[in-house]
């Protein structure tokens, strides 16, 4: 199956057409991913993506919450497996470096302890708006099968329609 995936997705424009077809919509609830998502904007979730490469640091995904099975997770991969992680005083490094959803992390020293390093099926899971949210800081690390889309595009407002960047 994923070999078929990968030769239709080589026809320009079929892979599109598929991803939107089995795009999960997903209306955001909360502040969490401000300022790449607000509360209202309404993204569609690219399931397919995800069977033709292994997911990114820096994608924003679509996850199930691993303690509440019926709830998802909108949130950006901060350390994919292998990484070195420390976790302190509700902030979090990646491989030595402060992590912050925009592109340079502030100078905040050295991370304090030793870092754990994530196993092979081992996803760090953060919001851009660290404050208000609920994370791998909290719940832990996700495993790659709780992984569920990658986001694709806002498409709702109309005004607030754009594509979605992977890396952060």
């Amino acid at each position: 199956m994923d070999s078929t995936l990968r030769a239709l997705a080589g026809i320009p424009g079929l892979y599109s057409l598929m991803a939107f077809l089995s795009a999960r919509r997903v209306v955001i609830r909360g502040w969490s991913m401000s300022p790449t998502l607000a509360p209202g904007e309404h993204v569609l979730f690219d399931r397919i993506a995800y069977r033709l490469g292994p997911p990114g640091r820096g994608d924003v995904v679509l996850v199930r919450h691993p303690a509440r099975p019926g709830l998802r997770l909108v949130k950006r991969l901060a350390a994919l497996p292998g990484d070195a992680v420390v976790i302190a005083d509700d902030r979090c490094w990646v491989n030595g470096l402060p992590w912050v959803a925009e592109a340079a992390p502030p100078d905040v020293g050295e991370p304090p302890g030793e870092p754990r390093i994530l196993a092979a099926d081992e996803y760090l899971l953060l919001g851009d708006a660290l404050p208000f949210s609920t994370d791998s800081r909290q719940l832990g690390p996700v495993s790659r099968r709780s992984i569920q889309a990658r986001a694709w595009m806002v498409y709702w407002p109309r005004r607030a329609m754009r594509n979605i960047s992977g890396e952060s």
